[in-house]
């Protein structure tokens, strides 16, 4: 006889998936010293899978750190 989880459970354990695979990216990211926080990592998977180039989102970043970044006097 086949196990049927409750919707609850199923979205429970997709949650639960999405928060371990984001903790595994957020330590990836550490260990390659992005400076990317888990709140910027959220947001950049987001838009990969809604279709933005991975190239074009790097670039963005790195335009976005250059124009934030204190300027010496």
């Amino acid at each position: 006889m086949p196990i049927v989880k409750s919707t609850s459970t199923v979205s429970e354990s997709t949650t639960n998936e999405a928060r371990e695979a984001l903790d595994c990216l957020h330590e990836l990211s550490q260990l390659l010293n992005t400076g990317l926080d888990k709140k910027t990592l959220t947001a950049c998977v987001r838009l990969l899978e809604a279709g933005v180039h991975p190239d074009a989102l790097a670039q963005i970043i790195q335009v976005l750190r250059t124009e934030t970044r204190p300027t010496k006097l």
